[in-house]
């Protein structure tokens, strides 16, 4: 005979605690497993971490000295040292070129004065105040290929200043060479007064050439000196560059404090 027992729908029936629970049965384990019922034991990691084998080096390391830290003393020093060397290098720069740069003389002292009536050539001349604005600009520019545009056809005399225009010297045929020669390292080249020499022929007072030396004949060199003389002659209404004289005994300058010279009226080169 069959019982059925009926109750209220979702209603399970409720185990009493004094009914077991179901244990599913554990299978033997043929590897030395878990017996049935047993419980497993799982294993925890030892708070104290494990010892390793040093070999007996433990108390050798534990005994040798630290390493001496490295003193910063040398860092103190290093940028005094430092500098110091780069002064002593700006001063040898310094006195270097001091060396190899040559002392200008001083310009000197220029007498300007009118000059006396009945003198043998004007300042109105047009010949003549365009060849000094055109020596004065290729100074000024020290425009080789200007200045020797205006030297003589015949050439251009040089002999050292002796008070006057001289009436020989060493002839320079090829002028275009020779005025970059005299022009070559010259600065500020500047035209400092003129005078007719009372011959018809005209001194220009020149200063900031280049000392160097000149050659004046086939076996000899004329010192060319910061001032000079250049010398202007006219030849039909033009006037030409005829001469180049170095101050050598000290003449021009001698003449420069003495003499009367004439300024230059002229506007200012461009």
């Amino acid at each position: 005979m069959r019982v059925v027992i009926l109750g209220k729908p979702g209603m399970e029936p409720q185990r009493t605690s004094a009914s077991a629970p179901e244990v599913a049965p554990t299978p033997p384990s043929d590897a030395g497993g878990p017996t049935p019922g047993e419980a497993l034991s799982i294993p925890t990691e030892a708070s104290t971490p494990p010892k390793t084998d040093t070999g007996g080096n433990e108390d050798a390391a534990s005994a040798a000295p630290e390493p001496a830290r490295e003193s910063g003393g040398w860092r103190y020093w290093l940028r005094p040292l430092v500098l110091s060397v780069l002064v002593m290098l700006l001063l040898g720069l310094t006195l270097w070129d001091m060396g190899r740069v040559p002392d200008r003389p001083a310009r000197p002292t220029v007498l300007m004065a009118t000059p006396a009536a009945g003198a043998t050539v004007s300042a109105s001349d047009p010949g003549l105040t365009d060849a000094l604005a055109r020596l004065r600009q290729a100074l000024a520019r020290r425009d080789a290929r200007l200045l020797a545009t205006l030297a003589d056809p015949d050439g251009v005399l040089l002999a050292a200043y002796s008070g006057g225009l001289p009436d020989s010297g060493f002839t320079m045929s090829d002028t275009t060479r020779f005025a970059q020669d005299v022009l070559g390292g010259s600065q500020q080249l500047t035209i400092l007064g003129w005078r007719n020499d009372g011959r018809g022929r005209v001194i220009v007072l020149t200063d900031g050439w280049a000392g160097k030396p000149l050659r004046s004949s086939a076996n000899s060199t004329l010192e060319l000196t910061s001032l000079s003389a250049i010398g202007l002659v006219p030849k039909n209404g033009t006037w030409y560059w005829r001469y180049l004289l170095p101050d050598s005994a000290g003449n021009l300058a001698q003449q420069a404090r003495s003499m009367g010279w004439q300024e230059l009226a002229l506007p200012a080169s461009r």
